[in-house]
């Protein structure tokens, strides 16, 4: 690692120092890179890194920064070098030697100062767990230096030594200020709570007081503010800047002030509801502050102060006259428990207008319409039901003019169409209804709120008379020459100075001529922070607007609020004014770009619903046609199946009648079964004594041996034949209980047609069963003949009619048997005819209705009895 080091540093050295033998940027970055990856693999990076950073150090030193791109390779470095750089160590090393300065350089190009603001902010961010207390007063430090160190605008010394500096010094001033205000807030979007308890405890200084509100407006326009929206609301630095809004003085600070809670009031009203509601008799007491604010007028020059030559006089009248605009908008003495200090002046201009509250009163009026009339009826009587503590030593009776509130209230109402919220809801179900903005987001809530106003109501219905409202256009012949243009060069805006005249007026004989093109491109061309050439560069103040002084000064005695100075403050808080304003409008223009691309994509999204709402309608008309057409058709297959299943009632109750006369011949063939056993037993016993008898005869021995064998043979076959005979008996068991199944189930038609199926394997058993019957008869004939042929063989004895009787008559009894069967299997077989015939005839019906039919399954029992067979 030391060797990677070394290597390492000595490649930057030469990168740094724009040697000849330097690596490329992307090579010397990536050996950095590669630096970085050892570090974290390895297990001590520490004093890699601190090896490192000595190198560094000493490079720097080496350095020329003045040179811009020495110090945009460094801070590239630094940047590489940041995932091993400790935030202790970018805060007591770099922040002084490279950051520091980067930050105060205008020249550097976009990208450095870029890194320069990343590396500060992984400082402020980047959890040290060795040193804490270092990053905190780094934090605090950075604020510091903004409030202190950055040019101060609401500083009339500042704005003086701004003006005698050069170029190169304002733009470096400039430059400064707006890198700390970038970082702060990227800070406070980062990391909210840190950045607004610091905020919070700068805040109590009356001196850096306007600073932060400037500050918090800047960080509460960003867009990813909203996502820590309820940060703020629940921080206690929200009740500072309401309190600065009820108990400060400086109209400047309660109109940046009150802008930023203008814009805080949608977004607390979708992110932090219940907060708001909580807050609302502090709001609505800000709006009765900023109804009764007294403005402070041009003090009037009467001929006797005009007069006055000495000195002691005049600065007598200028503090009778500062004492005069002071008091114009002081409020009562804070309370003490309060523990406030109030801030007072900002600018030393004597005129200055107070807040608007065009814009508060309009959100107000939208997000809480009837507790804000409850509040204007009657503002004491409001505040006392709800017990709101006051930051004044009197009461509200002494602090709030009703009758003030209530002629400035009517003009804002004039100027507002009626609320619906104010026939649904009174004061208590306002606040006691569940969060209802929660479904909206910032920019509907602006958007609908401006739509209260009577300049925009219009905007819904304007798009369908714009055709046919016709403006007169007049033609260059008949054009009239516009009126000269007076200026008021005391307007109020800029305040009225003691030193001054009354009013010059100058009059513009030509209409002003503005580009509005030139406009837009020098706003494009300063917001792509490209390098443009500006002309004029040094600023010319309007010294016509300083009039130079009536009286002489005395000599060695300059006069400290002179003409100039007061100008310049009226000008400088003139631009913070109208910076909050265009702040203010771009958050405005911002949120109804969001507000317009919601609505087009509502349009879009509705358009859609419409056309898939028509083809569903087209579709749903096809499905009732095809629907109806499937109605009729299920109705025909109805008709039908109520057809077949007369049918098959008919047909069923034909081969009950046909099972019933089977069965009626089954029972006969069981007891001709039994007769023909009983017989085959006794021809046995017969069989037996007759053996005994031919054992005797030595010459027919092995003829009754071999017969012997042969009934033996024979016998088996019997046994066989009664196995058969016992399997048919459980097969007609199982035939009773397919049977009796089939009763159950007549009405299911597929197994009416498996019914059917084991009706024709069971006749084809049965024709089986005959023809093996038929074959047990021949060979009984064979048997007869056999023992009929023994019988002429044996030689007469004592008796020998005897047996040869009883064997006749066994023989004649079996012939007529055997005859017997041979009819009955010949009726069978006809019976099997027709059955089959009746079989095919179904069949052919059943294959005319396929649709509603299927073929019937085979009995399992008949296939295994036909299977043994």
């Amino acid at each position: 690692m030391s060797m990677t080091t070394t290597e390492v540093s000595r490649q930057l050295r030469l990168y740094l120092e724009a040697s000849p033998q330097a690596l490329s940027a992307q090579d010397v970055y990536g050996l950095v890179d590669d630096f970085v990856s050892d570090c974290n693999a390895s297990e001590e990076p520490d004093v890699s890194v601190y090896n490192l950073e000595n190198e560094l150090q000493v490079i720097r030193d080496t350095l020329d920064l003045k040179e811009c791109a020495q110090t945009e390779a460094l801070l590239s470095v630094l940047r590489h070098l940041e995932p091993v750089l400790s935030s202790t160590s970018l805060i007591s090393t770099w922040f002084d030697l490279v950051l520091r300065p980067a930050l105060r350089e205008p020249r550097l190009s976009h990208k450095a100062i870029a890194q320069a603001k990343d590396l500060v902010i992984v400082a402020l961010e980047k959890p040290d767990i060795k040193h804490p207390e270092i990053q905190g007063d780094f934090r605090r430090r950075i604020l510091d230096l903004y409030l202190l160190d950055a040019f101060n605008e609401a500083s009339a010394e500042d704005v003086l030594e701004w003006v005698d500096l050069p170029k190169e010094q304002r733009d470096q001033r400039n430059i400064w200020k707006e890198n700390l205000e970038d970082i702060l807030v990227v800070f406070g979007i980062d990391q909210p709570e840190a950045f607004l308890m610091q905020v919070f405890h700068c805040f109590a200084s009356p001196s850096s007081r306007l600073q932060l509100i400037g500050l918090l407006n800047r960080y509460t326009t960003e867009p990813l503010f909203e996502h820590h929206a309820c940060v703020l609301a629940a921080h206690p630095l929200m009740s500072s800047i309401l309190t600065s809004l009820l108990v400060d003085n400086s109209t400047t600070a309660c109109t940046i002030s009150l802008t930023t809670l203008t814009k805080l009031l949608p977004i607390f009203a979708v992110k932090d509801y219940p907060t708001l509601k909580r807050m609302l008799p502090q709001l609505f007491v800000i709006l009765a502050r900023i109804l009764c604010w007294r403005e402070r007028g041009a003090p009037v020059h009467s001929p006797v102060a005009q007069n006055i030559t000495s000195d002691e006089e005049r600065s007598a009248t200028e503090g009778e006259h500062l004492v005069q605009a002071t008091e114009g908008s002081r409020v009562p003495d804070t309370n003490p428990d309060l523990q406030w200090e109030r801030l007072e002046l900002s600018f030393d201009s004597a005129a200055a207008l107070g807040p608007s509250p065009q814009q508060y009163f309009t959100f107000l009026y939208y997000l809480f319409p009837c507790n804000l009339i409850a509040f204007l009826r009657d503002p004491v009587g409001y505040l006392a039901e709800r017990n709101v503590e006051r930051p004044y030593a009197v009461d509200w009776e002494d602090v709030l003019d009703h009758e003030q509130v209530k002629a400035k209230s009517e003009l804002l109402l004039r100027q507002h169409v009626t609320h619906p919220q104010i026939i649904w809801h009174d004061t208590e179900t306002e606040i006691s209804n569940p969060e209802f903005f929660a479904q909206y987001d910032t920019a509907r809530i602006v958007a609908e709120s401006l739509l209260l106003e009577l300049r925009n109501s219009h905007l819904a219905w304007k798009g369908s008379i714009a055709s046919e409202v016709t403006a007169p256009t007049d033609t260059k012949d008949n054009a009239v020459a516009p009126p000269p243009l007076l200026v008021d060069t005391s307007d109020t805006g800029l305040g009225s100075m003691d030193s001054t005249p009354p009013m010059q007026t100058i009059e513009i004989r030509s209409k002003p001529r503005v580009s509005l093109q030139e406009m837009v491109n020098t706003s494009i061309a300063l917001k792509s922070h490209l390098d443009v050439d500006i002309v004029d560069s040094t600023p010319i103040w309007p010294y016509e607007l300083f009039p130079s002084e009536t009286t002489p000064q005395s000599p060695g005695k300059p006069e400290p609020g002179g003409s100039v100075a007061q100008a310049i403050a009226a000008l400088q808080r003139e631009v913070l004014l109208l910076r909050n304003e265009l702040n203010f409008e771009s958050w405005l223009a911002r949120e109804n770009v969001r507000q317009i691309g919601r609505l087009f994509e509502q349009r879009i999204m509705n358009c859609n619903a419409e056309e898939e709402r028509q083809n569903l309608h087209n579709k749903l008309r096809e499905n009732k046609v095809l629907i109806g057409d499937l109605q009729r058709k299920l109705k025909d297959h109805t008709e039908q199946t109520e057809m077949t299943k007369k049918k098959y009632a008919d047909w069923n109750a034909e081969l009950s009648r046909k099972l019933q006369d089977l069965r009626e011949q089954k029972r006969n063939w069981v007891s001709e079964t039994a007769a023909l056993r009983l017989a085959e037993k006794e021809l046995r016993a017969q069989f037996v004594a007759q053996g005994n008898l031919l054992a005797e005869a030595e010459r027919r021995e092995s003829q009754l041996k071999t017969s012997i064998k042969e009934t033996e043979h024979k016998v088996a076959r019997l046994n066989d034949y009664e196995q058969r005979i016992e399997q048919h008996t459980a097969m007609q068991k199982l035939w009773d209980a397919d049977v009796q199944k089939y009763k159950e189930q007549t009405e299911v038609m597929k197994v009416m047609l498996s019914k059917y199926k084991k009706m024709e394997l069971r006749l084809e058993a049965y024709e089986r069963t005959h023809s093996e019957m038929e074959e047990q008869a021949r060979g009984s004939r064979r048997q007869v003949q056999t023992m009929e042929a023994k019988l002429k063989l044996i030689p007469s004895r004592t008796s020998p009619k005897t047996p040869r009787t009883s064997a006749g008559t066994e023989f004649s009894r079996l012939r007529e048997a055997n005859t017997k069967l041979h009819g009955e299997n010949v009726e069978l077989k006809d019976e099997i005819e027709e059955l089959k015939a009746m079989v095919e005839m179904l069949r052919a019906q059943v294959r005319g209705h396929s649709g509603l039919l299927s073929e019937p399954s085979r009995s399992p029992v008949m296939g295994s009895a036909v299977l043994r067979a």
